[in-house]
């Protein structure tokens, strides 16, 4: 059985994390596979969006507790927690927008991998679970990054501390989710999005993501300057011709994301 399921559409793609019997739990076999669809995602330039959801009943029910109950070298655990670290960089690099579908739990881990994306859509009962105290342990995969960012350091530290599992409604109102989709629906959700994105100048928006991903660790005169560089790259595209062009004509733009 494949661990991960690539479905590739006119422009969008979809990986689906396929180990439904242990919800989707980080496996060694599963970042594997996870990564090296990632990497050939990201070379296709066909791709503009992509998808990332669950098969089963959850999204990502986090770290396997089974493979760390394994006996391991110190080797061996860096050699996973650096895979594991490259998936969420190449998520938040890759020149795509990418999208989490959530549904059940995203645990752990699993949290990790939605709150790396662009955006969050997850549905009704859905559940952001902060469990890693429990096993003493710290959040990773960029979690200490993303979350505080999110909802603030001292929000932060509480839920982590606490090891609380956040209900979507929760998450929508501290803004780290786009949208609470019905049961059954985040997927059909995101669709929705993704029809809507493309329409859309996409090069626009992944000039924005990239700057936006880097925003904290600059100066504001350094991202006016990464502004200004892309914005110099952004006027010598056909999506930005269209647009200007189109306003002149006084019709809806057509953007073919170049």
């Amino acid at each position: 059985m494949d661990r991960v399921i690539l479905e590739k559409h006119h422009h969008y793609a979809v990986i689906y994390l396929n180990e439904p019997e242990t919800l989707n739990a980080f496996s060694r076999g599963l970042k594997e596979q996870l990564l090296l669809t990632l990497q050939e995602v990201e070379k296709d330039e066909s791709i503009h969006i992509v998808i990332l959801a669950g098969k089963g009943k959850s999204f990502c029910a986090g770290g396997d507790l089974k493979g760390m109950a394994q006996k391991l070298t110190t080797l061996e655990i860096k050699h996973g927690m650096d895979q594991a670290a490259k998936i969420v960089e190449l998520i938040r690099r890759m020149p795509k927008l990418v999208i989490s579908a959530v549904h059940g739990y995203a645990a752990g881990a699993g949290m990790s991998l939605a709150l790396a994306s662009d955006l969050i859509i997850a549905e009704e009962g859905s559940k952001f679970s902060l469990s890693f105290k429990n096993v003493g342990l710290i959040p990773d995969l960029g979690l200490l990054y993303h979350l505080p960012k999110k909802v603030g350091e001292w929000k932060a530290k509480e839920w982590i501390w606490r090891g609380v599992t956040i209900p979507v409604e929760e998450a929508y109102e501290y803004g780290f989710i786009y949208e609470i989709a019905e049961k059954n629906q985040s997927l059909e959700r995101a669709l929705v999005l993704v029809e809507d994105l493309l329409k859309g100048a996409l090069q626009a928006f992944i000039q924005s993501k990239f700057i936006i991903n880097s925003s904290s660790s600059l100066s504001f005169e350094e991202v006016i300057q990464k502004e200004n560089m892309s914005q110099i790259f952004l006027r010598t595209t056909l999506d930005h011709s269209e647009g200007v062009w189109s306003f002149i004509e006084k019709r809806k733009p057509e953007f073919l994301g170049k």
